[in-house]
């Protein structure tokens, strides 16, 4: 029932996806959940993001959301986050350098980019650079921003929820929050543990949402596909010598994550000029190495950007002024910051969960290894690989596989040919690598359909390292960095109810105490949900986020004191 709803979905939808348009009245939104409001210079911001239409239910449509961290206009931090089931969680990293002020986050998908900023969902939050000189709060008052409003105590949805605990802990104590009175049909569910707020939040997640959820613009571009099956990278094929796009119909895009498995894309061509790759289960900061065939090295591929990156806005962010009563709270938290992020091991970047795109097992596996050591590569297929050699071709080395044509094989011209991943255009850059640094090679007879392009066979070198190294590549290929969607988020803390770990020398500075952004439900039965104080003292906000299948928020709070 479920892949038939998505079906009808899909057909319902208007876009116009490499010059087809389909009609449609599908509308996207995104409402995001973060763990606080003011941060510190250095800490992560911890967001979850649920989309629905326009009417508030929860759909499940894109699978990438895009969020980036806005000053007055322009972006200073950008990230994508997965999207799965309709809702993904994430982290962006705040610099140290970045300056103390009010900055916005805005959250969007490429599909919602197809009625314009106006839908995009965007709150404010306060960052403080305890690091920078002058930092001392010293203004007697809080400034607010315009059109203000307090924190949300209550719910949207009909039923009373409950967010209780202990009024008071110590430091390193184990924990719990008893929560009750969860609507029986809840969709998703967010806890959060943190600091108390020392300056009022601009508006609540709930007014941001019904402000720009319920909009609906006349005009849709159809300009942007749907991400429906995975992240699109953009990218434009241009002429290396005049650096003009190129629009040939021979020119064939290709691109691909290195690694020890085959992740090979091929590209859509559009007809503004755009190649588009429809890519999947890809996730984490990782290499992409792009080619373009059938160009010699006239021709390589210019990756480009998916986010808006500017974003006016006609509201002017006021000045962050603080109380100078929170002077010793905020610096012991500074302080308890930067004790943490010295000792601890967590990496703050994405790690890379990627799955393998290519299954089909190898006709012949060789590991060089069980055979006389060459120090060329031309004399390792001459004596070794079944099925594939070089052949001299206009002064260059050309790589042929074996083919099948109905009962017979044949040498076939057009291989795909990748080292660690790396799609090779050129084979001199192969016929000229150090054999010696590769541990295996796989022969695959073809023919061969990846990503839609058909290909007589693949030849693929695995080196000991995997990281193509010392491999000279041409024009038109190129192997370069880049942020993929980051996967689900891990909150990491220490479980006190060890009491080594309880008494252990190690600083514990977490002014997030819980970050809980994807709490599974059973109706409207209790849910006990522990967590541990650290070494930080004063109040600290639980608060609980959620949505019903029906469209409703609903959300609680409750405070007590670390001493």
């Amino acid at each position: 029932m479920k892949k038939f709803f998505c079906f009808i979905l899909l057909v319902c939808v208007v876009v116009r996806f490499f010059g087809r348009e389909v009609d449609s009245g599908l509308r996207e939104r995104i409402y995001m959940q973060t763990d606080k409001f003011l941060y510190l210079a250095g800490e992560p911001i911890l967001m979850k993001l649920i989309t629905t239409n326009n009417e508030q239910i929860p759909i499940t449509f894109s699978k990438v959301a895009y969020v980036e961290l806005v000053d007055d206009a322009d972006a200073r931090i950008q990230i994508k986050i997965a999207l799965t089931n309709g809702t993904g969680s994430g982290s962006m990293q705040l610099p140290v350098e970045i300056p103390t002020g009010y900055y916005r986050l805005i959250a969007y998908t490429q599909f919602m980019r197809n009625e314009g900023a106006d839908v995009f969902f965007e709150k404010n939050i306060a960052v403080l650079n305890t690091f920078q000189s002058g930092f001392h709060p010293n203004v007697s008052k809080i400034e607010q921003l315009e059109d203000s409003m307090p924190a949300s105590t209550g719910q949207e949805s009909e039923n009373p929820i409950t967010l209780s605990s202990k009024s008071n802990y110590t430091t390193r104590e184990r924990g719990e929050l008893l929560l009750t009175g969860l609507p029986e049909n809840t969709y998703t569910l967010s806890v959060s543990i943190a600091g108390k707020e020392i300056i009022p939040v601009a508006e609540s997640n709930l007014s941001l949402f019904q402000q720009n959820g319920f909009k609906k613009s006349a005009e849709f571009t159809g300009e942007f596909p749907p991400e429906y099956e995975g992240h699109i990278i953009t990218g434009t094929i241009v002429d290396n010598q005049s650096g003009r796009i190129a629009n040939d119909v021979l020119l064939s895009p290709g691109l691909a994550f290195p690694g020890k498995s085959i992740s090979f894309f091929a590209g859509q061509r559009h007809s503004t000029g755009d190649v588009r790759f429809i890519t999947s289960d890809i996730s984490g900061t990782k290499e992409i190495a792009t080619v373009v065939y059938f160009g010699s090295e006239q021709y390589g591929m210019d990756i480009r950007s998916p986010f808006v990156s500017r974003h006016v806005s006609t509201k002017k962010m006021p000045e962050l002024n603080l109380d100078s009563a929170y002077y010793g709270q905020l610096l012991a938290r500074s302080v308890a910051l930067q004790i943490f992020r010295y000792f601890s091991d967590e990496k703050h970047e994405n790690d890379d969960n990627s799955k393998s795109f290519f299954k089909v097992e190898p006709t012949w596996t060789y590991l060089l290894d069980d055979y006389t050591r060459f120090t060329n590569m031309r004399e390792v297929f001459i004596e070794f690989i079944v099925g594939a050699r070089f052949r001299r071709n206009a002064n260059k080395q050309e790589l042929s596989v074996l083919v099948k044509i109905g009962d017979f094989y044949s040498y076939g011209t057009a291989p795909l040919v990748m080292l660690d991943g790396v799609p090779i255009s050129d084979h001199n850059s192969i016929y000229d690598y150090d054999p010696l640094s590769v541990e295996r090679i796989n022969i695959y007879y073809g023919p061969c359909m990846m990503g839609g392009y058909r290909f007589d066979g693949i030849i693929e070198l695995i080196t000991y390292r995997g990281l193509h190294q010392n491999l000279i590549l041409n024009r038109a290929s190129q192997v370069l960095s880049y942020e993929s969607p980051q996967a689900p988020h891990q909150f990491r803390t220490p479980d006190y109810t060890d009491e080594n770990k309880r008494k252990g020398r190690m600083p514990d500075g977490r002014h997030t105490l819980l970050w809980a952004p994807d709490v599974k439900t059973d109706g409207a039965v209790p849910i006990r949900l522990p967590f541990d104080t650290s070494d930080l003292t004063g109040e600290f906000q639980a608060t609980v986020e959620g949505l019903t299948k029906d469209g409703k928020l609903f959300f609680a709070t409750t405070l007590f004191k670390v001493e």
